[in-house]
């Protein structure tokens, strides 16, 4: 009797997990959440070349695997394009942001700007020149040079990447 007991109650317990889960996912789908990187791109952008001062950067490679992410077949030919994605303007500065009492410096503030517009393949604009700029601070340290270094390498992808993401979401919000 108490094995049939227990029995049923882990019966109900299962249900109610189910239910639970069940019910979080129509919920998170009710309520406009996306995961990121699933915004959806203008139709126009199915085939997207992009058009760089200089092609072989990590800019234009962090373009390309955001748009692929999204959808998008990125063509390095500009006869095949449905759309161009140029990339007027990328600016990398870095600026020291403190210095200890005998003058060496402490940190630094990396700052990159990029400059974008897209259009379809008869030059009609599907987003407007824009602009995205983004700064970050990194600790310097003197006697570990080769270490800020890979600090630097890091806080410098990790900006990239962000700008990338504001970029995309800019890109998307023309598609609505």
């Amino acid at each position: 009797m108490i094995q049939l007991v227990n029995s049923h109650a882990t019966f109900i317990r299962r249900q109610l997990l189910y239910l639970l889960v069940v019910l979080v996912a129509v919920t998170q789908s009710g309520c406009g959440f996306h995961l990121r990187g699933s915004e959806a791109l203008p139709p126009e952008m199915a085939v997207t070349y992009i058009q760089s001062a200089n092609p072989f950067s990590t800019l234009v490679d962090d373009f390309a695997a955001a748009l692929r992410a999204r959808g998008a077949k990125v063509t390095e030919r500009l006869e095949e394009a449905t759309a161009v994605l140029r990339i007027q303007e990328n600016d990398k500065e870095r600026d020291v942001l403190s210095v200890n009492t005998s003058g060496k410096v402490l940190e630094y503030e990396l700052r990159q700007t990029i400059q974008f517009s897209v259009a379809t393949a008869e030059n009609l604009p599907i987003v407007e020149s824009q602009t995205v700029s983004m700064s970050r601070a990194y600790l310097y340290k003197s006697t570990d040079v080769l270490g800020s270094e890979r600090e630097k390498d890091a806080v410098r992808r990790t900006l990239q990447q962000n700008l990338i993401n504001m970029a995309m979401l800019r890109i998307a919000s023309a598609a609505r």
